[in-house]
């Protein structure tokens, strides 16, 4: 009988009841690969993974699925699964991506960011520098992601899963991936958070595409600079500069000549 390679790091998840193992399981695998737990090219023998995770293979299966659709796993044609690699190219294709996608949520988020909305986007800026100046990763990237959200919060559900799924393959290389100068990285998006809100409160739609497109597009090239310096990406530029286009000139308001 073959010897079970069992997956490193992988405990028994505590299910209150056996049907809702799939929503926590995948939220555990799914926390697992995006901190880094389960690394770049892990292979996931499902047989071990069932019996570390203490279900069945059923309910695996539907979670491997999943986490498939979300590009966090590869099923190769035997069935054989692995985590996902760390590419480059995909991270410049899935931040230009997330630019696009995330400035039409903020636009049409704009003209409803009332008072409580403005509230609790300074509590998580708040929450970001008190994080910030503590070192808990944790709790910065807790915040950081509820003030994306609270950004774009007039968004459908539909636009609200796809920027999920793109805000957290993107964090997965931030958060694998040791930044060098954290400290500063973490100061110029301070100032970057502060800015999108700042024009978001002053109805600014125009100042706060951008300022939210170059935010993001200076993260993606600092990340890429780091887990990749000799990558040149091609997609953020262009995605960039489809944000930066000025708005369209208003056309004079011709009076109807005097009779």
């Amino acid at each position: 009988m073959p010897r079970v390679v069992q997956v490193p790091d992988i405990r028994k998840v505590d299910l209150p009841e056996a049907r809702q193992a799939i929503p926590y399981v995948h939220a555990y695998l799914r926390e697992c690969i995006l901190d880094g737990t389960l690394s770049p090219g892990t292979k996931l023998s499902q047989v071990s993974l069932a019996a570390q995770l203490g279900i069945s293979r059923t309910p695996l299966r539907e979670v491997l699925r999943m986490l498939q659709e979300e590009g966090l796993v590869e099923i190769e044609p035997n069935q054989r699964t692995r985590v996902a690699g760390l590419d480059p190219a995909e991270l410049d294709d899935v931040y230009a991506s997330r630019i696009l996608l995330e400035t039409l949520a903020l636009s049409m988020t704009i003209g409803h960011f009332g008072t409580k909305a403005r509230a609790e986007a300074k509590r998580m800026l708040t929450a970001m520098r008190r994080a910030a100046k503590t070192g808990d990763f944790d709790a910065w990237f807790g915040a950081h992601t509820d003030y994306h959200r609270v950004c774009t919060a007039a968004a459908g559900e539909s636009m609200q899963r796809q920027l999920r799924a793109f805000a957290d393959r993107t964090t997965r290389y931030i958060r694998i991936y040791p930044l060098s100068e954290p400290n500063s990285w973490q100061a110029a998006g301070d100032a970057e958070h502060a800015a999108i809100l700042a024009a978001l409160i002053a109805d600014d739609e125009h100042g706060a595409l951008t300022e939210m497109a170059h935010h993001l597009e200076r993260t993606a090239l600092r990340v890429l600079g780091d887990c990749a310096p000799d990558f040149t990406p091609v997609a953020v530029p262009h995605a960039v500069a489809l944000i930066d286009r000025p708005p369209p000139a208003t056309p004079p308001v011709v009076q109807p000549a005097a009779v």
